[in-house]
Parts: C-alpha cells; structure tokens; sequence
C-alpha cells in the first residue's frame, strides 16, 4: 500500500482502538484524510486506475483496503463527463469523499416524510447544493440524501467508509414519482494501492 494510505489507515484504525464514538472518528478522519488526498504518489497512482468501473450497467469502485477489525474500506471511484447520479443514501455508512481530479455539485435534499429508515416511498426536498474540487470532502452521515452532478470532465474520488458496499441497504429516490427503491451500493473490485 502506498506509504501515505498505508498511514492514513493506522491513525483511522487508532480512532477506533481509542473507543470514540462513530461522529467523533469520522470527524476526526477528514483531516487525516485531507493530508492522503494530497499526496503525490496517490495523484501519480490515481492516473493508472480503470477510466470506467462500470460492471455490467451497475457502478462499480475500486477497492484498496477493508480493515479486519474495524470494517472500514478505502475505495475510489471514476465518473465520465456530465454523469448525474440517482438521488441516494449511503444507508447506514459513514462516509467521506475526497475529490482527486475533476469537478462536480453536490445537491442535499432532506426528507418531509417521517417514514421509515428504508422507505418504499418518500417525500424530499431539496435543501441546498455546493461545488466541489480537488481537495474537497463530502462528509455524509448515515441517511444523508444527495446527488453528484459532474461537469463536463471526468471525476475521479477516494472514499472511506464505514462499511463495505454490499454489506447494507441503501436506498434510491425517485424525485418525480416519490417511489424509493433499494440496493446494496456499487460493485467491489479488488484493486492494489501501490507504486
């Protein structure tokens, strides 16, 4: 693993030893985080992955790390020119993503509904938007709803998370119709974080 993620990995995996709880280490992460995303070698690395990791019409992300002990995982991803994701959560996941390269907008929408956590409809309203670049991170909570919107260049992001895809619930907002479906996150591919 790259020196700065291999780091990177043991002060996160220091958090969790330290008995915080789930708020504090993730808001103590994003400025261990901030330093990787500024790495050289992670930016010289980042040039190397896949250009699309798109699996058989599904989103796919790479996959660098999954802590035994704590659970969390180190992936990346890659969006093409002018991609607009679903309206999502990211389920019961913490989750932190750093732009590498490219540029897109966030929007967050809040639910006016009181149903469930995992909802077969819901209401939603939009509650704002921001511009994100290198460097920037998206701190989303568990349950957060929102949507990526990138611009007419490619997005390629690191992210950390909580849990791996595929071992929770998210859910899928339809803003027109207020239906909400499930699924469980992009495809994992194992992929070496290595010079």
């Amino acid at each position: 693993m790259l020196p700065a993620a291999a780091a990177f990995v043991e002060r996160l995996r220091a958090l969790f030893d330290a008995g915080q709880d789930e708020a504090r280490i993730w808001e103590s992460a994003c400025v261990y985080f901030r330093e990787l995303l500024e790495d050289r070698d992670l930016k010289r690395h980042a040039s190397t992955w896949p250009k699309s990791l798109s699996i058989e019409g599904k989103p796919g992300n790479l996959l660098f790390y999954e802590d035994p002990d704590h659970g969390f995982v180190l992936n990346a991803l890659i969006k093409a020119p002018g991609l607009k994701t679903s309206v999502h959560d990211h389920g019961k996941s913490w989750t932190l993503y750093g732009i590498i390269e490219g540029a897109e907008k966030v929007v967050r929408f809040d639910r006016l509904d009181a149903g469930p956590r995992v909802p077969k409809t819901a209401q939603l309203v939009e509650t704002g938007s921001h511009d994100v670049s290198p460097g920037y991170i998206d701190f989303v909570p568990p349950w957060e709803i929102h949507q990526e919107h990138n611009t007419n260049q490619k997005t390629v992001g690191l992210i950390v998370r909580s849990q791996r895809s595929g071992t929770f619930v998210q859910n899928r907002f339809e803003l027109a119709t207020g239906k909400v479906s499930q699924y469980d996150g992009p495809v994992q591919l194992p992929y070496k974080l290595c010079i």
